[in-house]
């Protein structure tokens, strides 16, 4: 059986660490041009969590993409030696590499690589610091540099369209003795059975989802619960990243079918 907390506010602030309720985020914010040199560049806050996103040209288009005629777009992410509890390393290791992947797979799906031939950009993501949610920071923050990006590619003649298919938001989650739990910061995640990303669009499709269910399996009443959620919550966060375009001085003009 899915549980949703019914409880007082006094009760519900108990359940949670920060007092947050069940289904609500923390302080999100995306802070656009906040670096000289790249395309474009964006701080990225949720909660303790800050990320930043660059996003810059690259002349190494991969062969395939040549091959093909598209451009491309891939993403790094690194964590900062500080950024967590205990001082870390900062080597790639495989967790890096896939949620970078993630990141990357992500934010392709928003755009149309056949739109910017001979384009290869590369989204960086720093992890300044870490309290859960950094990948989904990442992509989020990431589209709004890559929609400023893109303003500036058109502006100078570089691409000839905008290759925007759909915005999207992303978004964590974790569930807890059966209780979902959306936008879990680090002990939280820590402690949970399931734990669960996902990406979707303002078409209300997924383009992402990946989760981890080692304690217990999870049920495709509590999937569909999650999803139905997500699709909710998506707004919240595409209204942050509308504002935050509009303050990168670009005039955000989303699809017909938006």
């Amino acid at each position: 059986m899915i549980k949703f907390w019914k409880k007082t506010k006094k009760e519900r602030m108990a359940m949670r660490i920060d007092g947050r309720e069940n289904l609500e985020f923390r302080k999100m914010e995306f802070k656009v041009n906040y670096l000289k040199y790249p395309l474009s560049s964006v701080l990225g806050i949720l909660g303790d969590t800050i990320v930043l996103v660059s996003v810059s040209l690259s002349e190494n288009l991969p062969d395939f993409c040549k091959a093909f005629g598209h451009g491309w777009i891939s993403a790094e992410y690194r964590l900062l030696p500080a950024s967590t509890h205990t001082r870390n390393s900062n080597i790639i290791n495989s967790r890096a590499q896939e949620i970078k992947r993630m990141i990357g797979r992500s934010l392709r799906s928003a755009f149309d690589v056949y739109k910017f031939p001979k384009v290869y950009l590369i989204v960086d993501c720093e992890i300044l610091q870490a309290d859960g949610g950094t990948r989904v920071t990442c992509i989020n923050a990431g589209f709004v540099a890559l929609v400023l990006a893109f303003d500036k590619l058109l502006k100078s003649n570089i691409i000839e369209q905008n290759p925007l298919k759909s915005q999207i938001a992303a978004m964590s989650f974790s569930v807890e003795k059966g209780s979902i739990i959306l936008d879990p910061n680090y002990l939280e995640d820590s402690n949970a059975d399931i734990d669960l990303n996902i990406v979707v669009n303002r078409d209300k499709k997924i383009n992402e989802l990946q989760f981890s269910a080692e304690k217990d399996p999870i049920s495709k009443e509590l999937l569909d619960s999650i999803i139905d959620i997500s699709f909710q919550k998506a707004k919240f966060i595409m209204d942050l990243q509308d504002e935050a375009i509009g303050q990168g001085g670009v005039e955000f003009v989303k699809l017909s079918n938006q």
